[in-house]
């Protein structure tokens, strides 16, 4: 592919979740290893973003979006200089009875290999559920109404998870955990896969644009899932 940094990378994760309504803020960037760099944002949607920004509000009460992208630069700087730049890192052997190397045209890049990933956690905010009360009956409709979300959204992703935490609710006593556990802790994890082979920018922007639909659908999904409790 053409020549692309990881900061073009981001800029154009950026300008697919603007596409779809979603705005960022928290923006951070890292590493984890020393070929990991990271890239973070916190994605609402735009017009609630607005507000919150024009100072009509001191907290954002709606769901979010955890956008992370993780570059492998290894595979980032192949990918630049592709099969033929990576040649003039290489030598030939020369030591008598060995095989000859393979000519670089019979190499090529491992398919399982991943340039990197999108990840996406989405949740509720947390008076959402500091408001709930301990009710069996309504965990179970929310698990049901999330994994109902997880599953349609997800199918655009390469992976997804559902995450429900319970917290026991001291008001209710101790004596039936069942009966007073509410959730403390609401979130739904998609990842979406970027391969190293065969990606360029149209590749990159297909994927991305499928990760800032995921987090738009996704976002508008929880604030369904707890509508419904009033339902």
């Amino acid at each position: 592919m053409a020549e692309i940094t990881r900061h073009q990378l981001g800029a154009l994760l950026l300008s697919a979740l603007r596409d779809r309504g979603l705005g960022a803020r928290d923006l951070f960037e890292g590493r984890q290893e020393p070929l990991s760099w990271f890239f973070r944002a916190v994605a609402y949607d735009q017009s609630e973003l607005d507000i919150l920004e024009s100072g009509a509000l001191d907290a954002l009460h709606a769901p979010s979006a955890m956008i992370e992208l993780v570059i492998d630069e290894m595979s980032l700087g192949l990918a630049n200089i592709g099969i033929e730049g990576l040649g003039t890192y290489l030598a030939a052997s020369a030591v008598p009875g060995h095989e000859a190397p393979e000519p670089l045209d019979a190499l090529e890049l491992d398919g399982d290999v991943m340039l990197g990933y999108v990840h996406i956690d989405v949740a509720p905010p947390a008076l959402w559920l500091d408001e709930r009360e301990s009710n069996p009956s309504r965990n179970d409709a929310l698990a049901t109404r999330l994994s109902r979300v997880a599953q349609e959204v997800g199918a655009v992703s390469d992976t997804v998870e559902v995450h429900i935490e319970g917290a026991l609710d001291p008001d209710g006593g101790w004596t039936d955990p069942k009966e007073n556990v509410r959730p403390a802790g609401v979130a739904v994890h998609f990842t979406f896969d970027i391969p190293l082979a065969n990606t360029g920018k149209r590749e990159l922007a297909a994927i991305f644009a499928r990760a800032a639909d995921g987090a738009r659908d996704a976002v508008e999904g929880m604030r369904s899932v707890f509508r419904g409790d009033h339902e």
